[in-house]
């Protein structure tokens, strides 16, 4: 699959792509240091994915009583 793009960052594709980590792992394509490295990624992008969802859901929950600031 290769890498996941800014348009692409779904949760759906940030799991294709670590399981295209793990097979080349298991063939021994990459290293275990650069698997950790994509994974350390991918559970920031998940992170970020979860935070935006949180304030989504608040947003819809609170509507205009909610105020975010960045």
């Amino acid at each position: 699959m290769g890498l996941v793009s800014k348009q692409n960052a779904s949760t759906k594709a940030i799991f294709e792509h670590l399981c295209d980590q793990m097979a080349k792992l298991n063939s021994k394509v990459i290293s275990v240091e650069e698997a950790k490295a994509q994974s350390n990624l991918a559970k920031q992008a998940n992170n970020i994915k979860r935070y935006e969802l949180d304030i989504a859901l608040a947003k819809s929950k609170y509507g205009d009583k909610f105020i975010f600031e960045e």
